[in-house]
Protein backbone atom coordinates (compact mmCIF):
# COMPACT_ATOMS: atom_id res chain seq x y z
CA UNK A 1 0.00 0.00 0.00
CA UNK A 2 1.15 3.20 -1.05
CA UNK A 3 0.88 5.34 2.53
CA UNK A 4 4.12 6.32 2.51
CA UNK A 5 3.74 9.68 5.47
CA UNK A 6 1.69 10.52 8.49
CA UNK A 7 -0.54 12.66 6.52
CA UNK A 8 -1.57 10.32 4.45
CA UNK A 9 -1.98 7.64 6.98
CA UNK A 10 -3.98 9.65 9.09
CA UNK A 11 -6.66 10.57 5.26
CA UNK A 12 -6.80 6.83 4.80
CA UNK A 13 -7.72 6.07 8.02
CA UNK A 14 -10.64 9.09 7.90
CA UNK A 15 -11.91 7.57 4.73
CA UNK A 16 -12.27 4.12 5.91
CA UNK A 17 -16.11 3.39 6.40
CA UNK A 18 -16.75 2.74 9.76
CA UNK A 19 -19.67 1.50 12.19
CA UNK A 20 -19.51 2.96 15.44
CA UNK A 21 -21.37 0.39 18.21
CA UNK A 22 -19.62 1.02 21.31
CA UNK A 23 -20.08 4.96 22.17
CA UNK A 24 -20.93 6.78 25.32
CA UNK A 25 -23.07 10.32 24.37
CA UNK A 26 -21.69 12.36 27.28
CA UNK A 27 -18.13 10.87 26.81
CA UNK A 28 -17.94 12.34 23.49
CA UNK A 29 -19.11 15.73 23.94
CA UNK A 30 -16.72 17.59 21.62
CA UNK A 31 -14.10 19.80 23.80
CA UNK A 32 -15.40 23.08 22.79
CA UNK A 33 -19.16 22.00 23.37
CA UNK A 34 -18.41 21.15 26.78
CA UNK A 35 -16.18 24.16 27.57
CA UNK A 36 -19.30 26.26 26.77
CA UNK A 37 -21.10 24.25 29.48
CA UNK A 38 -18.42 24.81 32.09
CA UNK A 39 -18.38 28.91 31.36
CA UNK A 40 -22.07 28.87 31.74
CA UNK A 41 -21.64 26.98 35.04
CA UNK A 42 -18.91 29.79 36.05
CA UNK A 43 -17.37 27.16 38.64
CA UNK A 44 -14.16 26.31 37.10
CA UNK A 45 -11.77 29.07 37.18
CA UNK A 46 -9.28 26.78 35.93
CA UNK A 47 -10.87 25.41 33.14
CA UNK A 48 -10.82 28.47 30.51
CA UNK A 49 -9.30 27.24 27.42
CA UNK A 50 -9.84 24.07 25.49
CA UNK A 51 -6.27 23.16 26.17
CA UNK A 52 -7.32 23.57 30.15
CA UNK A 53 -9.81 21.47 29.31
CA UNK A 54 -8.04 18.60 28.20
CA UNK A 55 -5.21 18.94 30.95
CA UNK A 56 -7.94 18.18 33.38
CA UNK A 57 -9.14 15.34 30.97
CA UNK A 58 -6.50 12.68 32.22
CA UNK A 59 -7.17 9.61 34.78
CA UNK A 60 -4.44 7.33 36.95
CA UNK A 61 -6.78 4.77 36.61
CA UNK A 62 -10.14 3.43 35.96
CA UNK A 63 -11.34 5.31 38.99
CA UNK A 64 -10.29 8.78 38.24
CA UNK A 65 -11.67 7.95 35.00
CA UNK A 66 -15.40 7.33 36.58
CA UNK A 67 -14.49 10.32 39.03
CA UNK A 68 -14.05 12.58 35.88
CA UNK A 69 -16.81 11.70 34.04
CA UNK A 70 -19.37 12.53 37.33
CA UNK A 71 -17.17 15.82 37.28
CA UNK A 72 -18.19 16.40 33.62
CA UNK A 73 -21.58 15.85 33.60
CA UNK A 74 -22.07 18.28 36.50
CA UNK A 75 -22.11 20.90 34.03
CA UNK A 76 -25.13 19.54 31.44
CA UNK A 77 -28.00 21.24 33.45
CA UNK A 78 -30.79 21.48 31.24
CA UNK A 79 -32.12 18.52 28.99
CA UNK A 80 -32.58 20.45 25.91
CA UNK A 81 -28.66 20.02 26.21
CA UNK A 82 -28.76 16.43 25.31
CA UNK A 83 -30.06 17.80 21.76
CA UNK A 84 -27.39 19.79 20.90
CA UNK A 85 -24.43 16.99 22.01
CA UNK A 86 -25.79 14.48 19.93
CA UNK A 87 -26.34 16.69 16.64
CA UNK A 88 -22.51 17.74 17.75
CA UNK A 89 -21.47 14.05 18.26
CA UNK A 90 -23.40 12.81 15.07
CA UNK A 91 -21.37 15.67 13.15
CA UNK A 92 -18.30 14.95 13.87
CA UNK A 93 -19.09 11.03 13.51
CA UNK A 94 -20.49 12.30 10.05
CA UNK A 95 -16.92 14.08 8.68
CA UNK A 96 -14.84 10.66 9.62
CA UNK A 97 -17.19 8.50 7.60
CA UNK A 98 -19.54 6.93 9.71
CA UNK A 99 -22.91 6.33 8.07
CA UNK A 100 -23.73 4.49 11.20
CA UNK A 101 -23.75 4.14 14.93
CA UNK A 102 -25.21 2.49 18.29
CA UNK A 103 -24.75 5.04 20.93
CA UNK A 104 -25.04 4.90 24.46
CA UNK A 105 -26.46 7.13 26.81
CA UNK A 106 -27.27 7.45 30.28
CA UNK A 107 -30.26 9.29 31.55
CA UNK A 108 -29.82 7.75 34.87
CA UNK A 109 -27.25 10.01 36.06
CA UNK A 110 -29.07 12.56 35.79
CA UNK A 111 -31.82 11.29 38.46
CA UNK A 112 -30.72 13.87 41.03
CA UNK A 113 -31.62 16.76 38.44
CA UNK A 114 -34.74 15.55 38.23
CA UNK A 115 -34.53 14.34 34.72
CA UNK A 116 -36.51 11.59 33.59
CA UNK A 117 -35.75 9.20 30.68
CA UNK A 118 -38.32 10.39 28.81
CA UNK A 119 -37.72 13.82 28.68
CA UNK A 120 -33.83 12.88 28.08
CA UNK A 121 -34.87 10.39 25.08
CA UNK A 122 -36.70 13.10 23.69
CA UNK A 123 -33.70 15.61 23.61
CA UNK A 124 -31.79 13.26 22.12
CA UNK A 125 -33.71 12.10 19.16
CA UNK A 126 -34.20 15.23 18.20
CA UNK A 127 -30.88 16.04 17.84
CA UNK A 128 -30.24 12.63 16.50
CA UNK A 129 -33.31 13.75 13.56
CA UNK A 130 -31.49 17.03 12.91
CA UNK A 131 -28.29 14.93 12.22
CA UNK A 132 -30.35 12.46 9.82
CA UNK A 133 -31.91 15.46 7.79
CA UNK A 134 -28.62 17.04 7.66
CA UNK A 135 -26.25 14.28 7.19
CA UNK A 136 -28.04 11.33 6.30
CA UNK A 137 -26.19 9.55 10.05
CA UNK A 138 -28.09 6.68 11.32
CA UNK A 139 -28.20 6.34 15.21
CA UNK A 140 -29.55 3.91 17.13
CA UNK A 141 -29.32 4.42 20.95
CA UNK A 142 -28.94 1.68 23.86
CA UNK A 143 -29.69 2.89 27.04
CA UNK A 144 -27.77 2.30 29.46
CA UNK A 145 -28.83 0.71 32.80
CA UNK A 146 -25.70 1.48 34.92
CA UNK A 147 -23.90 -1.06 36.69
CA UNK A 148 -24.81 -0.18 39.91
CA UNK A 149 -28.32 0.83 39.80
CA UNK A 150 -30.63 -0.58 42.30
CA UNK A 151 -32.75 -3.39 40.40
CA UNK A 152 -35.83 -1.31 40.78
CA UNK A 153 -34.01 1.73 39.06
CA UNK A 154 -32.86 0.07 36.07
CA UNK A 155 -36.36 -1.68 36.05
CA UNK A 156 -38.05 1.48 35.95
CA UNK A 157 -35.62 3.43 33.51
CA UNK A 158 -36.53 0.40 30.79
CA UNK A 159 -40.40 0.61 31.49
CA UNK A 160 -39.68 4.54 30.40
CA UNK A 161 -37.50 3.60 27.26
CA UNK A 162 -40.03 0.93 26.49
CA UNK A 163 -42.53 3.24 24.26
CA UNK A 164 -39.17 4.72 22.51
CA UNK A 165 -38.63 1.08 21.04
CA UNK A 166 -38.88 1.53 17.05
CA UNK A 167 -38.45 5.08 17.74
CA UNK A 168 -34.44 5.33 17.47
CA UNK A 169 -34.08 3.28 20.78
CA UNK A 170 -32.60 -0.35 19.66
CA UNK A 171 -31.25 -1.87 23.32
CA UNK A 172 -29.99 -1.56 26.73
CA UNK A 173 -26.50 -1.89 28.26
CA UNK A 174 -24.98 -1.71 31.08
CA UNK A 175 -22.26 0.53 31.64
CA UNK A 176 -19.68 1.98 34.22
CA UNK A 177 -17.87 -0.33 36.61
CA UNK A 178 -18.39 -3.95 36.91
CA UNK A 179 -17.52 -4.57 40.36
CA UNK A 180 -20.84 -2.30 41.81
CA UNK A 181 -23.51 -5.39 41.51
CA UNK A 182 -23.26 -9.17 39.80
CA UNK A 183 -24.92 -9.65 36.32
CA UNK A 184 -26.97 -12.24 38.20
CA UNK A 185 -28.86 -9.04 39.55
CA UNK A 186 -30.02 -8.05 36.41
CA UNK A 187 -30.92 -11.35 34.95
CA UNK A 188 -34.65 -10.98 34.95
CA UNK A 189 -34.39 -7.35 33.64
CA UNK A 190 -32.35 -8.69 30.91
CA UNK A 191 -34.32 -11.55 29.89
CA UNK A 192 -37.78 -9.03 30.38
CA UNK A 193 -36.10 -6.66 27.72
CA UNK A 194 -35.31 -8.85 25.60
CA UNK A 195 -38.66 -10.11 25.32
CA UNK A 196 -39.96 -6.59 24.61
CA UNK A 197 -37.73 -6.20 21.47
CA UNK A 198 -34.49 -4.76 23.29
CA UNK A 199 -31.21 -5.76 21.91
CA UNK A 200 -28.69 -6.66 24.73
CA UNK A 201 -25.24 -5.67 25.35
CA UNK A 202 -23.33 -5.23 28.73
CA UNK A 203 -19.87 -3.69 29.92
CA UNK A 204 -17.58 -6.88 30.56
CA UNK A 205 -14.48 -8.12 31.17
CA UNK A 206 -12.77 -4.65 31.41
CA UNK A 207 -12.12 -3.96 34.84
CA UNK A 208 -13.12 -7.50 35.92
CA UNK A 209 -11.46 -10.38 34.78
CA UNK A 210 -13.08 -13.49 32.29
CA UNK A 211 -15.67 -14.29 35.21
CA UNK A 212 -17.78 -11.44 33.98
CA UNK A 213 -17.66 -12.18 30.05
CA UNK A 214 -18.79 -15.42 31.57
CA UNK A 215 -21.98 -14.08 33.36
CA UNK A 216 -23.08 -11.21 30.98
CA UNK A 217 -23.04 -14.34 28.44
CA UNK A 218 -25.05 -16.70 30.88
CA UNK A 219 -27.16 -14.96 33.32
CA UNK A 220 -27.29 -11.75 30.69
CA UNK A 221 -28.20 -13.85 27.76
CA UNK A 222 -26.15 -10.63 26.12
CA UNK A 223 -25.53 -10.20 22.06
CA UNK A 224 -22.64 -8.70 22.11
CA UNK A 225 -19.81 -7.89 24.76
CA UNK A 226 -18.62 -4.09 25.88
CA UNK A 227 -14.70 -4.50 25.29
CA UNK A 228 -14.58 -8.06 26.47
CA UNK A 229 -10.60 -8.00 26.46
CA UNK A 230 -10.39 -9.75 29.51
CA UNK A 231 -11.46 -13.10 27.98
CA UNK A 232 -7.25 -13.26 26.74
CA UNK A 233 -6.86 -14.52 30.18
CA UNK A 234 -9.21 -17.84 30.41
CA UNK A 235 -8.82 -20.06 26.94
CA UNK A 236 -11.78 -21.55 27.41
CA UNK A 237 -13.41 -18.69 27.07
CA UNK A 238 -12.19 -17.63 23.68
CA UNK A 239 -12.95 -20.58 22.64
CA UNK A 240 -16.45 -20.40 23.17
CA UNK A 241 -16.06 -16.80 22.19
CA UNK A 242 -14.88 -17.55 18.63
CA UNK A 243 -17.32 -20.14 17.86
CA UNK A 244 -20.47 -18.60 18.89
CA UNK A 245 -18.90 -15.34 17.30
CA UNK A 246 -20.17 -13.43 19.79
CA UNK A 247 -19.19 -9.74 19.03
CA UNK A 248 -16.62 -8.12 21.26
CA UNK A 249 -17.15 -3.82 21.48
CA UNK A 250 -12.94 -3.53 21.34
CA UNK A 251 -11.59 0.37 22.00
CA UNK A 252 -8.09 0.10 22.18
CA UNK A 253 -6.97 3.79 23.69
CA UNK A 254 -9.78 3.45 26.48
CA UNK A 255 -8.07 0.68 28.15
CA UNK A 256 -4.56 1.90 27.74
CA UNK A 257 -6.07 4.98 29.23
CA UNK A 258 -7.91 3.62 31.82
CA UNK A 259 -4.59 1.59 32.88
CA UNK A 260 -6.31 -2.00 31.99
CA UNK A 261 -3.46 -2.20 29.74
CA UNK A 262 0.15 0.02 29.58
CA UNK A 263 0.40 0.37 25.53
CA UNK A 264 -1.41 -0.27 23.13
CA UNK A 265 1.08 -2.69 22.03
CA UNK A 266 0.14 -4.35 24.85
CA UNK A 267 -3.49 -4.98 24.03
CA UNK A 268 -4.88 -8.24 23.13
CA UNK A 269 -6.81 -6.97 19.69
CA UNK A 270 -4.25 -8.32 17.64
CA UNK A 271 -4.64 -12.10 19.10
CA UNK A 272 -8.25 -11.76 19.32
CA UNK A 273 -7.80 -11.39 15.37
CA UNK A 274 -5.78 -13.82 14.52
CA UNK A 275 -7.76 -16.05 16.67
CA UNK A 276 -10.93 -15.60 14.37
CA UNK A 277 -12.82 -13.37 17.33
CA UNK A 278 -15.73 -11.35 16.19
CA UNK A 279 -14.00 -8.43 16.80
CA UNK A 280 -14.87 -4.76 15.92
CA UNK A 281 -13.51 -1.58 16.45
CA UNK A 282 -14.66 1.21 18.59
CA UNK A 283 -13.68 4.35 20.71
CA UNK A 284 -15.86 4.06 23.60
CA UNK A 285 -15.26 7.90 24.74
CA UNK A 286 -13.56 9.70 22.35
CA UNK A 287 -13.29 12.77 24.05
CA UNK A 288 -12.36 11.60 27.13
CA UNK A 289 -9.71 9.72 25.87
CA UNK A 290 -8.30 12.28 23.08
CA UNK A 291 -9.60 9.85 20.55
CA UNK A 292 -11.85 9.57 17.44
CA UNK A 293 -12.64 5.90 15.89
CA UNK A 294 -10.58 7.13 12.78
CA UNK A 295 -7.79 6.92 15.23
CA UNK A 296 -8.50 3.72 16.62
CA UNK A 297 -8.40 2.36 13.15
CA UNK A 298 -4.63 4.21 12.33
CA UNK A 299 -3.49 2.72 15.86
CA UNK A 300 -3.85 -0.62 14.52
CA UNK A 301 -2.46 0.30 11.12
CA UNK A 302 0.48 2.56 12.17
CA UNK A 303 1.27 0.39 15.65
CA UNK A 304 0.02 -3.06 15.67
CA UNK A 305 0.67 -4.62 12.00
CA UNK A 306 -2.63 -4.65 10.64
CA UNK A 307 -2.69 -4.24 7.05
CA UNK A 308 -5.57 -2.26 4.96
CA UNK A 309 -7.63 -5.75 4.07
CA UNK A 310 -7.06 -6.90 7.83
CA UNK A 311 -9.10 -3.13 8.67
CA UNK A 312 -12.01 -3.82 5.56
CA UNK A 313 -12.80 -6.80 7.78
CA UNK A 314 -12.81 -5.23 10.87
CA UNK A 315 -14.63 -2.49 9.28
CA UNK A 316 -17.05 -4.83 7.48
CA UNK A 317 -17.41 -6.63 11.65
CA UNK A 318 -18.92 -3.68 12.58
CA UNK A 319 -21.76 -4.28 10.11
CA UNK A 320 -22.46 -7.72 10.76
CA UNK A 321 -22.35 -7.14 15.05
CA UNK A 322 -24.84 -4.15 14.37
CA UNK A 323 -28.34 -4.29 15.53
CA UNK A 324 -29.99 -3.39 12.20
CA UNK A 325 -32.01 -5.59 10.50
CA UNK A 326 -30.84 -8.43 8.01
CA UNK A 327 -31.90 -5.79 5.18
CA UNK A 328 -30.37 -2.65 6.28
CA UNK A 329 -27.07 -4.86 6.85
CA UNK A 330 -27.07 -6.17 3.27
CA UNK A 331 -27.43 -2.58 2.25
CA UNK A 332 -24.77 -1.14 4.31
CA UNK A 333 -22.37 -4.19 3.93
CA UNK A 334 -22.84 -3.38 0.23
CA UNK A 335 -21.96 0.59 0.15
CA UNK A 336 -18.74 -0.25 2.33
CA UNK A 337 -17.45 -3.20 -0.11
CA UNK A 338 -17.81 -0.66 -2.47
CA UNK A 339 -16.22 2.58 -0.89
CA UNK A 340 -13.25 -0.44 0.55
CA UNK A 341 -12.96 -1.41 -3.70
CA UNK A 342 -12.32 2.30 -4.12
CA UNK A 343 -9.70 3.15 -1.15
CA UNK A 344 -7.77 -0.06 -1.98
CA UNK A 345 -7.21 0.76 -5.62
CA UNK A 346 -6.29 4.53 -4.61
CA UNK A 347 -3.63 3.40 -2.05
CA UNK A 348 -2.46 0.22 -3.79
Amino acid sequence: MNLGDAEELREFARKIPKVELHLHLEGAIPLETLLAFIRRAGTEPDVRTVDDLRERLAYPDFQGFLDTWVWKNRFITEEDDFAGITYDVLADLHAQNVPYVEMHYSPGDYRDRGFTVASVTEAVLAGSSRARRDFGLRCGLILDLLWGATVEEAWGWMEEATPFLGRGVVGVGLGGSEQKSPARAYAELYREAGKRGFRLTAHAGEALGPESIWAAMEELGVERIGHGVRACEDPALLEVLRERRLPLEVCVTSNVKTGVYPSAAAHPIRSFFEQGLAVTVNSDDPTMFHTTLSDEYLVLLRDLAFTPEDLKTLSLNGVEASFLSDDDKRRLRSRFEEEWEGLLKKYA
